[in-house]
């Protein structure tokens, strides 16, 4: 079992768990796997990384919360902070899909960034999305949301050219296909 040290929005200002490094390191990857920092794939990315020698905090917005709506980057800039003064010399991050996305912009905020990692993430930010249940859809855009947030305002995003419960429709088909 991996040690860990887990966070909490309210208290800490970002939702991540810190695996650290069994064999020790002196640096660390955010990640940002999947729906929760304890989930399965969170715990394969950082069993992964500690192979190659870093600490690795994963983080998310929420406990099992995989919606992706004015997330602010300031919960990441915490997250370094708080890296940093836990004797992290260098940094990075990586993430997957709409993460992805998340890292690039990151990265582009945060000059203690030196390590990026997008795995099929977009160029752009995207509009902001929910999942969950809703009319039978399990995801659908939000209405003048982005997916992030930068000082209490939404970035700049791409709208989705479909609304609700189109969208989700147009997904279902995409899939099927």
């Amino acid at each position: 079992m991996m040690k860990k040290l887990c966070f909490q929005n309210n208290s800490d200002g970002f939702y991540g768990t810190y695996y650290p490094n069994p064999k020790g390191a002196k640096h660390a990857v955010i990640g940002l796997f999947g729906d929760d920092p304890n989930d399965f794939m969170a715990k394969c990315g950082a069993k992964w990384l500690h192979k190659n020698g870093v600490n690795v905090l994963c983080m998310s917005p929420d406990v099992k919360n995989y919606s992706h709506v004015n997330y602010p980057l300031e919960r990441i800039e915490t997250a370094i902070q708080w890296l940093k003064s836990h004797g992290n010399q260098k940094i990075g991050i990586m993430g997957m899909s709409t993460a992805g996305m998340d890292s690039l912009a990151a990265a582009s905020y945060f000059p203690d960034i030196t390590l990026t990692f997008g795995l099929t993430a977009s160029d752009f930010i995207w509009q902001g999305f929910e999942q969950g249940e809703k009319d039978g859809c399990k995801e659908w855009p939000v209405p003048h949301a982005s997916t992030l947030s930068w000082q209490g305002k939404p970035l700049a995003y791409m709208p989705f050219v479909y609304e609700h419960p189109v969208y989700y429709q147009k997904i279902q088909e995409e899939t099927k296909g």
